[in-house]
């Protein structure tokens, strides 16, 4: 299959402003025991609700009232967590519903609009904050805005200086590199969004963190690194971690970013962008399935929010087999946004690869409709012309694959593979001139991107870093 990995979207902000009091996330899990279903089907396993509720720093949260509400009628289930902050609710019925968690001395959660098929099982983790001025918020200290964690842990890098691009040290394809140098511009264009919980923390640490902004515009890597590490330990807030963590992703150090953002996202459980952060550090590392998952749990922390699917669906298309996660937040993405050309796109990749493995014709005729969707809502939309007539040509209808690549071209003229692909098509239908124009066409196209991110990574450049447990230092990865 070829790989459309290189040609960028503009990655939207991340981050709306999330409540401390919730994080959701939704998979599907193990059958579950617990609660009597409100209703089941005879013979019918039933599915439900389960999952665990639990403070700001992870503490889980016993005898909080859970209750399960069908939206549009009068059903009602409700129990409440064990000691370990656990619960199962069963519900085998199909249908919207309301969830609601609640406990003295803290501020109820609400998940709404939760969907559940028959017999499907859920897994809702929700992070409730503590009532100011109660003897819960004196008692556990409990703070949603970060102020009371503490920068403890010592990282165990540090940046000891820059060093010009290298190739050495990438992992897997030229795809995947570029893949890897997408996913960290995306990441970093998501600093200027919202934070998920806004710093609360020192004036000086807000001046640290913005003068590490300056030097980075200034071409000062180092000292913005700096910078941001400062704001980070007087100020250990879900903005200084993520400011961190991106410049050691932006600079190829994706060993360290790995760990900054691991302890942010501990730290910060309802932050999305920082779970979108680490799966693209662990991207950079060439953890490609680990990548994937952190990006999958990004999505279920903010199922509306269009920009950890956009992530996963560049790791898919450098990907020769789907990550095990794909399908379903995907399909979710499509079912929530239908008239998403980028949801329909990806979505119908996945799927498309999944039927090349079943070798299931009712799945290849379903994804190639989404992707037909996906042209017909954005006829601009090049890559999925491209992806359609691939799709097209492996049911054997070569025509109708060669105007495809010709429509892509018409959407979007400097796409290379387009080129590349027509170039194939006219040399089968046996047009040689044309097909050795196409070829000539994108030989020129990737040379010039090929120059302009070579030009990038110089302006760029990478850090060096030390492990402090190690004697030497190496070059990130």
């Amino acid at each position: 299959m070829a790989s459309f990995s290189g040609f960028e979207f503009e990655a939207r902000a991340l981050g709306r402003t999330v409540r401390a009091a919730l994080v959701l996330l939704l998979t599907i899990l193990s059958p579950s025991t617990g609660s009597k279903p409100l209703h089941s089907q005879e013979g019918q396993e039933p599915g439900g609700v389960d999952g665990k509720v639990c403070a700001v720093s992870g503490k889980p949260i016993g005898g909080a009232l859970v209750t399960l509400l069908g939206k549009g009628s009068e059903r009602k289930i409700e129990t409440k967590t064990n000691v370990d902050g656990t619960f199962v609710l069963l519900e085998s019925g199909e249908g919207t519903y309301t969830l609601h968690a609640e406990k003295a001395g803290w501020k109820p959660a609400v998940v709404d609009s939760l969907h559940l098929r028959a017999g499907e099982k859920r897994h809702v983790s929700i992070v409730l904050e503590s009532l100011p001025g109660s003897a819960t918020a004196s008692s556990n200290k409990e703070n949603p805005e970060g102020a009371d964690l503490k920068f403890s842990d010592e990282p165990n890098f540090a940046v000891a200086g820059v060093t010009d691009w290298s190739a050495a040290g990438l992992h897997g394809s030229a795809a995947n590199a570029r893949t890897s140098e997408d996913l960290a511009k995306e990441t970093a264009a998501l600093k200027s969004t919202l934070t998920a919980a806004k710093s609360t923390g020192t004036g000086d640490a807000d001046a640290h963190r913005e003068l590490g902004d300056t030097k980075e515009k200034n071409g000062d890597p180092i000292g913005a690194v700096n910078e941001y590490e400062k704001a980070a330990r007087m100020d250990p807030s879900e903005e200084n971690y993520f400011a961190w963590g991106t410049e050691l992703l932006l600079h190829r150090a994706g060993g360290a970013a790995i760990e900054v953002f691991s302890k942010g996202a501990k730290n910060h459980a309802n932050s999305a962008r920082m779970l979108a952060g680490l799966g693209a550090a662990h991207y950079a590392n060439g953890q490609y399935v680990e990548a994937a998952r952190r990006v999958c749990e990004a999505s279920d922390l903010q199922p509306l929010d269009t920009e950890p699917y956009l992530l996963l669906g560049k790791m898919e298309k450098s990907a020769a087999e789907p990550f095990s996660c794909s399908e379903e937040r995907l399909a979710r993405f499509a079912e929530e946004q239908p008239r998403n050309a980028q949801a329909n796109y990806y979505y119908g990749l996945v799927l498309w690869k999944e039927a090349r493995k079943s070798q299931s014709s009712t799945m290849l005729e379903r994804a190639e409709a989404l992707v037909k969707k996906a042209v017909t809502i954005d006829p601009a939309f090049g890559e999925a012309y491209v992806q359609l007539g691939l799709m097209i040509a492996a049911r054997g209808d070569l025509e109708e694959a060669l105007r495809t690549y010709e429509q892509a071209i018409q959407a979007t003229p400097k796409l290379g593979v387009a080129h590349y692909q027509l170039s194939l098509a006219y040399r089968r239908a046996g047009e040689i001139a044309k097909a050795q124009h196409e070829l000539r066409v994108y030989k020129e196209i990737e040379r010039a991107e090929a120059a302009e991110a070579e030009s990038e990574r110089r302006e760029l450049r990478q850090f060096v870093t030390i492990l402090k447990d190690a004697p030497a230092a190496s070059n990130p990865r």
